[in-house]
């Protein structure tokens, strides 16, 4: 689109993530809990360091113990002589038994700020992107893969770090304990685990691509669940008998992924089979080799005992650090979806035009404005060229898909034109902040939202800023029909709306839209775009709210689409879409006198009233 940045811009291969790529991987992850928790982190690693000096210190204790012991027994010397010794035993013990505890807490809490920290900045990009951004399903595969590494990966990252920091540091203490006591013992032990290393890290890449794959069956699956459960499509699924149809739908997804994960299974079951079974038969050869040693006299009875503790203890921390160092691993792959999803926010930042609007509005020119969407070959809006001045009153119809919609969001500059350009006052939209054009323009879409706020908050959204004048909040609501209904609320405009809360009070559609145009009216700006207003109103309804549109307005410029075209007849001038070209211009007899387009869907809906 014209050269500007898109989402899409930077987007790379699924398998990019070889193991040479660990150490930035694992680098980025820590750097996220970092960012997120830097003091308990760092408690954390300092809990973890005393831990593993403390297991030492559990370890030589422990042999002094059993040394005293011996020498109790040989010398006939009384129990008291292995009191000290005890004691200083189970009070090293009590503290690595603290230290666990204080660890346990410490990853909770890292857990939930992780968390909190990564699902912000997903809402942050995904509220930044470009809103032609969410009709490209790579897009959305993207943003389910980074929401995906927010919500379900922070636990296992701070699981996966905080256990293998501890399992690392207490590896290194019991290395050098044992180290300490034959050397020959320490890489007969390392070597071990390099089998089950490999095979884990393999298993976890494996992982990784069943996930990447099964994302466009997971969000086709999440949404037949919302349907099925949520309350918008609750009334029709259950008027069409749809559950049983769409269910099946569902399992069927569901049936698909648990096959591939059947079949994953299977293979990395076999692969850690194997590499569990050499481990084992090396770590069962190193204790051969330290019955050898005992057996030569090249150790102690006490030294081959704490070897033995000392071996055992360094074999479950070294599968603790490959589970968890695997788990890290798998986890910063799906966190790297996440990391490569947030580096779009500075580029979008970069790339985001931030000259200034005009000041005022005289002139809104559209000049030979084309629009395709991104995956479409038809363009929605081909040449397309007129004005809006100040203080008019313009309406916009055509048939469905003549792209009236479509016109309106270029307008509100929420997407930009594929070729030509749109002007206010002879600025180049294009160049313009978007947050600072879209004060100066208040838009409400056939699709309006429903927010489940108070209804005080559902118009002051329009304008947030101005949220506190309530005064003004009520005088919007009164231009749109709404301040009857609401002020006759058990809390008049304090009341929430929906009832999926407590205390929630439900509207029907008609009353939700006036509550919409009142949000549009709220906000004080000089152009006023209105997308199908009267949509779910009843007739007179319609017909008042048309009838005091310029009044309404007051002042303001107005954009009005809507496919009544016997409700636009009072508007200055009527623009006329068929197939994204604008095919007539000017006023209700103007038209009609022209007998083209709009004077026959003008005599097709009269007829409709007439016949009856």
């Amino acid at each position: 689109m014209g050269g500007r940045f898109t989402m899409y811009d930077v987007d790379r291969p699924a398998d990019d993530h070889s193991l040479g790529r660990l150490p930035g991987l694992v680098g980025a992850a820590t750097s996220l809990v970092w960012r997120a928790a830097r003091p308990e982190l760092s408690v954390s690693v300092a809990v973890q360091v005393l831990s593993a000096a403390g297991l030492v210190v559990q370890l030589l204790v422990g042999r002094a113990v059993l040394q005293s012991i011996l020498s109790a027994d040989r010398l006939h010397r009384g129990v008291w002589s292995v009191l000290p010794g005890l004691g200083a035993l189970l009070v090293v013990t009590a503290a690595l038994s603290f230290a666990a505890t204080v660890r346990t807490q410490l990853q909770v809490l890292l857990v939930e700020l992780t968390s909190r920290h990564a699902q912000g900045r997903v809402l942050d990009v995904a509220a930044a992107v470009e809103l032609e951004a969410f009709d490209n399903p790579d897009f959305h595969d993207r943003l389910q893969r980074a929401q995906s590494g927010a919500t379900s990966r922070p636990w296992a990252l701070t699981s996966s770090l905080v256990t293998m920091l501890g399992a690392v540091i207490g590896s290194a203490g019991l290395l050098v304990a044992l180290a300490a006591l034959h050397p020959v013992l320490l890489p007969l032990t390392l070597v071990a685990y390099v089998p089950t290393w490999v095979a884990a890290n393999r298993n976890t890449r494996e992982a990784y691509r069943l996930g990447f794959r099964m994302t466009p069956d997971d969000r086709r699956r999440w949404a037949l669940s919302f349907v099925l459960s949520g309350k918008p499509h609750a009334a029709e699924v259950r008027a069409f008998q749809l559950s049983g149809f769409l269910r099946r739908q569902y399992d069927e997804l569901y049936d698909r992924r648990v096959q591939m994960f059947r079949t994953s299974v299977r293979q990395r079951m076999r692969r850690s089979l194997v590499a569990s079974l050499v481990t084992s038969a090396l770590t069962a050869a190193t204790l051969a080799v330290l019955v050898c040693l005992l057996l030569s006299g090249h150790i102690s009875v006490a030294g081959a005992a704490a070897a033995a503790v000392a071996v055992q203890q360094l074999n479950g921390r070294l599968g603790t650090v490959v589970s968890s160092a695997n788990g890290l691993y798998e986890s910063a792959l799906f966190l790297d979806d996440l990391s490569s999803f947030l580096t779009l926010e500075p580029q979008l930042e970069r790339s985001r035009p931030d000259g200034p609007p005009p000041p005022g509005f005289e002139t809104l020119a559209v000049e030979e404005v084309s629009f395709t969407y991104p995956g479409c070959d038809r363009p929605a809006l081909a040449g397309v060229s007129f004005e809006l001045d100040a203080g008019e009153v313009v309406a916009l119809v055509g048939e469905n898909g003549s792209g009236k919609t479509t016109l309106a969001k270029l307008l509100c500059n929420l997407y930009r034109p594929t070729t030509g350009r749109i002007t206010w006052d002879g600025v180049d939209l294009a160049t313009c902040s978007p947050e600072e054009l879209g004060r100066h323009v208040a838009v409400i879409f056939q699709d309006f939202v429903q927010y489940f706020m108070t209804a005080g908050d559902n118009i002051a959204v329009g304008d947030h800023a101005r949220a506190h004048d309530r005064g003004a909040v009520e005088a919007a609501a009164g231009q749109s029909g709404a301040d009857a209904f609401l002020a006759a609320l058990a809390d008049g405009y304090d009341t929430m709306l929906g009832r999926q809360f407590e205390g929630g009070h439900e509207l029907s559609i008609g009353q939700w839209q006036r509550v919409a145009l009142a949000r549009a009216f709220f906000r004080a700006a000089p152009l006023l775009i209105l997308d199908e207003p009267t949509a779910a109103l009843d007739p007179r309804a319609e017909h008042e709210l048309f009838d005091r549109m310029r009044a309404l307005a007051a002042g303001r410029t107005v954009l009005l689409i809507s496919h009544r075209f016997s409700s636009v007849r009072s508007a200055d001038r009527i623009l006329v879409l068929d197939h994204g070209r604008l095919v007539e211009e000017g006023d209700h007899g103007t038209l009609m006198a022209a007998g083209g387009l709009y004077a026959d869907l003008f005599a097709l809906q009269a007829s409709a009233y007439a016949s009856g």
